[in-house]
């Protein structure tokens, strides 16, 4: 009679594997979670980029900024952009929210965090005597 050898892991190998795999999980998650951090860090400086480029462009047509007293994301899409949905309005996505304080000769736009996964910078552009800076 010939006897098949049966090749398997053994219990203590499949245990030493699961180990190495939450090793990496443990050190890639942070990392992978600080990328995402970055990338909506650079959206919301994206995102001022574009409301200073629209009230420049509104500036030149009209000889003064839009008016739009103290704005929210929504209402910046709605108004500043003519609906479109430029900025993302999703709560749940994280992100950052977005305001607009202005006058007829400046504004202050304003990107925030909506929480600690969402970035860790507020970044502004202030407009209201010379040329933008950021804030």
């Amino acid at each position: 009679m010939i006897k098949i050898k049966k090749t398997s892991f053994t219990l203590i190998e499949l245990l030493i594997v699961v180990a190495i795999l939450g090793i990496i999980a443990a050190i890639g998650t942070p990392i992978y979670n600080g990328f995402i951090n970055s990338s909506k860090e650079i959206t919301a400086k994206n995102s001022l980029r574009n409301i200073c480029l629209v009230q420049a462009d509104y500036f030149s047509e009209n000889n003064n900024y839009l008016l739009t007293g103290v704005e929210t994301t929504t209402n910046i899409n709605t108004n500043l952009f003519n609906g479109k949905k430029t900025l993302n309005e999703n709560e749940s996505e994280g992100g950052y929210q977005y305001s607009i304080t202005s006058s007829p000769d400046g504004y202050q736009a304003k990107a925030t965090p909506r929480d600690s996964s969402s970035g860790l910078t507020t970044y502004c552009v202030d407009h209201t005597d010379g040329p933008p800076i950021s804030c």
